[in-house]
């Protein structure tokens, strides 16, 4: 990802400013397709979260979904798309931003208890 926070760090995953009065899910969906270019595809909602250190604070939502088709790739924020396992992102865990590895993390936490 391009980021003016943590610049040069991957991020797991797609995600964004919520505008002002604009709700969690649709900002989801119209950050889901303006960096990767996933659309027309149901997000399910998981879970809030919320996460602070010296540099950022977020409040975030996480949504997951299932998409087939081909990636179009923002070019402004998006560089390009690794495919790795859930193993190998938490190996390489210090190349991530700091936030988005501890949505993965939250994201592998409540997929985890979901399959109980």
């Amino acid at each position: 990802m391009i980021k003016d926070y943590c610049p040069g760090m991957l991020d797991p995953m797609a995600g964004g400013v919520v505008q002002y009065g604009e709700p969690m899910d649709v900002n989801a969906e119209r950050e889901a397709e303006e960096e990767m270019g996933v659309k027309n595809t149901p997000l399910r909602y998981l879970t809030t979260f919320y996460y602070g250190d010296d540099r950022s604070r977020v409040w975030g939502g996480l949504f997951d979904c299932t998409f087939d088709g081909p990636l179009v790739l923002q070019e402004e924020e998006v560089d390009e798309v690794l495919t790795m396992t859930a193993d190998e992102i938490l190996d390489r865990r210090n190349e991530f931003t700091p936030d988005g590895i501890f949505a993965f993390e939250k994201y592998l936490k409540f997929i985890e208890a979901e399959g109980k």
